[in-house]
């Protein structure tokens, strides 16, 4: 590929748009991450009583 290709690519793209997507994935990954926690000792502290 020669320079020309690659910048009609990339100009294509709108990075701005792929970060926030990248960004609003690893939040919900997070959060579900965090859910299951919660839920592990939330049980356990059931098992507990």
């Amino acid at each position: 590929m020669d320079a020309a290709a690659v910048t009609a690519i990339t100009s294509a793209i709108d990075f701005s748009t792929v970060v926030t997507g990248i960004g609003a994935l690893g939040a919900a990954g997070i959060v579900v991450i965090v859910a299951m926690v919660g839920l592990k000792k939330l049980l356990g502290g059931a098992k507990g009583l």
